[in-house]
C-alpha cells in the first residue's frame, strides 16, 4: 500500500462541511480512466439502497444524520426488504456508513480531508490546494500524477480563484520543484469548475467524506469514528491506502517547515 498518488490523470471533487469555528474541506481524487465505471457503480448502489429508479438522487451528509432527505427512502427500502423496523435517522446513518465503505472500494480512489479553526471556508480550501499540490509533485521527476480538473460544489467563484492562485504561488515558491508534466508549458494541474451536487455523484461523495471528517474532528464517539472505521480502515482491509491527508500534510511541512508559503498548515486539523 502507498498513500502517494499514482502516475494517473485525476479529477478531484471537493466539498466543505463546517461548524461555527471549524471549516473542513474534503476532496475525492478519482482516476479519469475509472470515472465512468465508478459513477455507474454509485448509481447502482443508490438504486439498491434507496429504491431510486435512476440512482440520481441528492445525498447530503447532514440530512442523513438527521434522518431527513434520502434517509426516508433508505428507511422505506429497509422496511420493504423485511428488515427489522428502524427509524429514518437510523436508516440514514446506516446509509452514510455504507456510502463511506463504497467510496473506499473505488479503484485507486484517494481522499484528502483537512480542517482549520476558522469561520471562513476559503481559508481551508487554500490549505487543501497547497496539500494537494505537494502530493502531486512528491516525485522529483515526471511522470507525475496530474490534475487536469477540479470540481467544486457550489457557486462561490472565490473557491475557483483560490485554486488558480495557489497553483501559481506553489510554482513561484518552490523553484526546485517545477510543477510541469514535461518540458515546455504543460502544467501538472488544470483549472477548476463549480458544480451543483444534485447533478454529480462524486461531489456528493466529497460531501460525505467532508461530513465524516468534520465529525471525526469534533466528536470522539460514533459517528466521529466513521471516517477512520468505514473509510480509512475499510480501504486498508482491502489493501488500499485511501486517505492521503496525513501524507500530503507531511509533504507540505517538509517543503515549507515554517510555513513561509502561507498555507496555514500549522493550524491544520486532520480526521
Amino acid at each position: 500500500m502507498s498513500a502517494s498518488l499514482r502516475n494517473e490523470d485525476y479529477i478531484a471533487f471537493l466539498d466543505e462541511s463546517g461548524t461555527g469555528t471549524l471549516q473542513v474541506v474534503s476532496g475525492v481524487f478519482i482516476p479519469v480512466r475509472w470515472l465512468r465505471g465508478a459513477e455507474h457503480r454509485w448509481r447502482t448502489f443508490a438504486r439498491e439502497e434507496l429504491g431510486s429508479r435512476t440512482g440520481q438522487v441528492e445525498v447530503k451528509s447532514r440530512e442523513l444524520l438527521r434522518g431527513e432527505g434520502v434517509a426516508l427512502h433508505a428507511q422505506t427500502r429497509q422496511l420493504e426488504s423485511g428488515a427489522p423496523a428502524l427509524s429514518a435517522k437510523a436508516a440514514g446513518r446506516q446509509f452514510f456508513r455504507r456510502s463511506l465503505e463504497h467510496i473506499a472500494e473505488i479503484a485507486e480512489v484517494r481522499v484528502l480531508t483537512v480542517g482549520l479553526p476558522t469561520t471562513r471556508p476559503i481559508e481551508t480550501y487554500n490549505l487543501w490546494f497547497w496539500m494537494a499540490y505537494a502530493a502531486l509533485v512528491e516525485k522529483s521527476r515526471s511522470p507525475r500524477p496530474r490534475l487536469p480538473l477540479v470540481v467544486i460544489d457550489g457557486e462561490d467563484v472565490s473557491f475557483r480563484r483560490t485554486q488558480d492562485l495557489v497553483a501559481y504561488r506553489f510554482y513561484k515558491r518552490f523553484r526546485g520543484c517545477q510543477p510541469y508534466v514535461k518540458s515546455g508549458r504543460s502544467w501538472f494541474v488544470g483549472s477548476a469548475v463549480l458544480q451543483d451536487s444534485r447533478l454529480h455523484a462524486f461531489v456528493q461523495m466529497a460531501d460525505l467524506t467532508a461530513g465524516a471528517g468534520r465529525l471525526a474532528m469534533t466528536d470522539g464517539k460514533a459517528p466521529g469514528t466513521w471516517y477512520a472505521k468505514h473509510l480509512r480502515e475499510h480501504g486498508e482491509d482491502r489493501g488500499r491506502d485511501v486517505d492521503v491527508s496525513r501524507h500530503a500534510l507531511s509533504l507540505l511541512k517538509r517543503r515549507s517547515r515554517h510555513d513561509a508559503c502561507g498555507s496555514g498548515w500549522p493550524d491544520a486539523v486532520l480526521p
